[in-house]
């Protein structure tokens, strides 16, 4: 049941903004050797050449025009090729820049507490979509089962993707806060409170994809988990949610934890069950979202050509 699809960018590349960001993939061999699992579990033998581009598209076309825009991409998805290499983690600026515009920030004006919106900022959209990708190539990749070489996405099947997002957005947060924790100084003082705020408004905006799509049901797992860790509150009086930031850091570690450990098994059952369990559009989730009918689920670029 496996398919496949061709799509293409055409994007410019900003030297500057890249090398800036340089510095972070020389922490990917840190954090796994950090991640919240048992030692076994880790995967310190991915290849480490992992180049990070921040670029301008100017056109696509394929598969990415048909749907949701891409913001990010982190290729090759060989495991294989991953292991040996690294994988290269591109970042497409301008249309991240459009979606936090348009969409998200009309969101959280409209769902998020009135005291938190001052927390929401366009930096820790980028980060975390950043250290987003930057997670999908941390954790169990190739994986021992019943003896056999094997890898995750093969043992998971069609739960893997859904499972494979929730990961990395989880484990997007986590990495930005233990750095944080560790001393690094990459990030302000503010950025618990700035990644926490950010991330809320982000599941508003990407689990209007639906809950039939991998990224749409992986936001609904990552609502309804922190919901029930009590890392996120809803108050019927305003209609807006919160987050309590010293909870959600917590719980998105445990996220991180309870996900790995499945990918490490390669079990398929238990992967299915969280997705049952967390994945489907909770009553307060569904009519909140039905709040947000007058802002776009996602931008449709229009790329202007050279007529000579």
């Amino acid at each position: 049941g496996y398919k496949a699809s061709f799509e293409s960018f055409v994007t410019v590349t900003d030297p500057v903004e890249s090398e800036r960001l340089v510095k972070f993939k020389d922490e990917l061999p840190w954090l796994e050797a950090h991640l919240p699992i048992a030692d076994e579990d880790k995967n310190p033998n991915r290849g480490s050449e992992s180049p990070i581009r921040v670029v301008d598209e100017v056109y696509s076309a394929g598969d990415t025009r048909t749907a949701v825009q891409t913001i990010a991409f982190n290729l090759p998805n060989d495991e294989r090729v991953r292991e040996a290499k690294g994988s290269k983690k591109v970042l497409l600026r301008n249309v991240m820049k459009a979606k936090f515009d348009n969409i998200l920030v009309p969101i959280a004006q409209e769902l998020v507490d009135k005291g938190q919106l001052g927390d929401l900022t366009a930096e820790s959209f980028f980060l975390h979509t950043l250290w987003h990708e930057m997670s999908h190539g941390l954790g169990p990749g190739k994986i021992v089962k019943d003896g056999r070489q094997t890898e995750v996405r093969l043992e998971l099947k069609e739960t893997y993707s859904t499972m494979e997002e929730a990961k990395a957005d989880a484990m997007g947060e986590w990495d930005i806060f233990v750095l944080a924790r560790a001393g690094r100084d990459y990030f302000p003082q503010e950025i618990y409170r700035q990644q926490a705020v950010t991330y809320l408004a982000g599941l508003f905006r990407s689990v209007r994809f639906g809950v039939g799509e991998a990224h749409g049901q992986a936001n609904a797992i990552q609502f309804n988990y922190l919901m029930e860790k009590g890392a996120l509150a809803f108050d019927e009086a305003t209609g807006r949610f919160s987050v309590d930031v010293g909870v959600f850091e917590k719980a998105i570690e445990q996220l991180v934890a309870d996900i790995c450990e499945i990918q490490a098994r390669g079990d398929y059952d238990a992967s299915a069950a969280m997705i049952a369990r967390y994945g489907g559009l909770p009553p307060v989730l569904a009519k909140a979202l039905e709040r947000l009918h007058e802002i776009p689920v996602d931008i449709e670029p229009v790329f202007p050509r050279y007529e000579p």
